[in-house]
């Protein structure tokens, strides 16, 4: 059987290559095409059902059938090298309704890898140390994953389109086992890896790597059991494996991670001093993947303030909604433990959140008021002193901040 397959892919490609019809010849590119990507993820080249079928009807036929159906197998090969491009490119031979669709599904198609390539993390990856590594010692820190090849699994089953992707270079989530024998520090959700390009041996180099401040364990399974999500799905699986992943999976992801930190911050001492050094050790902003989280944590924030304070600054009073921005008073960079909660925010117009940041403009704890830097020579700003402040805010949050104030301006 797989002789005569072989011998009918080789006929049929022949054929449609020696062809007088220029469509024949662009389908034959389309078909080589196919076998080339089924190569490079390790499957046999065949052309499954389209041999026999070009047998029984002819090109035309073939592609306005797959278009319509839409089991052309898009997804998994160059949106130029396809059926819909085809049928695009010769459309004076196709009826109106199969143009419509392959029109459709370019469209629908480009926009989804588009989306998926902008996503901050597209995949996760469930391994363990021994998995990545091999039989080299590393610990679990930044220092030591830098630079270090690791092994990537496969993509299974209807997932193997993402190979592409991820082939040049991604971000994904690391799942490490929590089981002794996986190796040091196997903490489950563990941290966001940025890889370079997949070597033909299914390796790829580390580039850059953010651990979790919390590593989130099979409580995040547990809580998602039953949702019918991606993490319920992932929950199920011992084995190693790499996923393809939505952003909606990345916002519940993110959230998890947020939700543990919450967690082990409530047995914290209650109201931790701003002014305490510990507390204000910074963290580590600069790196794309820390940018990652710092987004997604910032929306959230964002959103807890406005529903909490309704969509006004609370200095300038101006209630359009898209310009205004959730200023932590105590920076997020920072390593305070109350730093999301909305007792150390302030909803503020976008220019107003700039200078707050910068310390040049605070609130005097005492009065409740706003107060300006010297430095602010614009009437807009400097008429913005002696506002009175009605949110709710930590007493000791801002009056860390109006002393970092009052040491920049005085």
């Amino acid at each position: 059987m797989f002789l005569f397959l072989g011998r009918n892919m080789a006929d049929t490609l022949d054929r449609l290559n020696s062809s007088p019809d220029p469509l024949d010849n662009h389908l034959a590119r389309v078909l080589e095409h196919w076998q080339d990507q089924k190569r490079s993820l390790g499957q046999r080249a065949s052309l499954g059902y389209e041999p026999r079928d070009l047998i029984a009807t002819d090109s035309v036929t073939l592609i306005s059938s797959r278009v319509l159906s839409a089991a052309s197998g898009f997804e998994e090969v160059d949106p130029e090298l396809s059926y819909e491009a085809i049928v695009l490119k010769y459309r004076q031979r196709f009826t109106d309704e199969v143009i419509r669709a392959a029109k459709e599904r370019l469209r629908v198609g480009k926009s989804k890898a588009e989306e998926f390539i902008r996503q901050d993390v597209q995949f996760f990856i469930k391994s363990s140390f021994f998995e990545l590594f091999g039989n080299k010692e590393v610990r679990l820190s930044r220092e030591s994953w830098l630079g270090e090849l690791v092994s990537i699994p496969k993509f299974l089953g209807e997932k193997e389109y993402a190979e592409s992707f991820f082939r040049k270079g991604s971000k994904a989530f690391l799942w490490l086992h929590e089981q002794p024998s996986d190796g040091p520090g196997g903490k489950g959700l563990t941290g966001i890896v940025q890889f370079g390009e997949l070597n033909t041996d299914r390796t790829a180099l580390i580039e850059d790597i953010l651990l979790l401040e919390r590593p989130v364990g099979k409580d995040l399974f547990e809580a998602h059991k039953g949702n019918e999500n991606f993490i319920s799905m992932i929950g199920g699986s011992r084995h190693t494996r790499i996923w393809p992943v939505a952003d909606n999976d990345v916002e519940l992801l993110l959230n998890a991670v947020q939700t543990k930190i919450r967690q082990i911050d409530a047995f914290q001492p209650e109201n931790p001093d701003p002014s305490d050094p510990d507390n204000l050790e910074q963290v580590d902003n600069e790196t794309s993947l820390r940018q990652v989280t710092l987004r997604r944590y910032q929306a959230a924030f964002r959103k807890a303030l406005l529903a909490e304070r309704g969509a006004k600054c609370a200095i300038s009073g101006i209630e359009e909604v898209e310009v205004l921005e959730a200023a932590h008073i105590i920076p997020y960079a920072a390593r305070f433990a109350d730093r999301d909660k909305t007792e150390n925010g302030l909803l503020l117009r976008r220019d107003i959140h700039t200078l707050f940041d910068l310390h040049l403009i605070s609130i005097d704890p005492v009065t409740m008021q706003v107060v300006t830097s010297p430095q602010l020579t614009a009437s807009e700003y400097r008429n913005l002193s002696g506002i009175e402040i009605v949110d709710k805010i930590g007493l000791k949050n801002i009056t860390n901040h109006y002393q970092r104030f009052q040491l920049r301006n005085f």
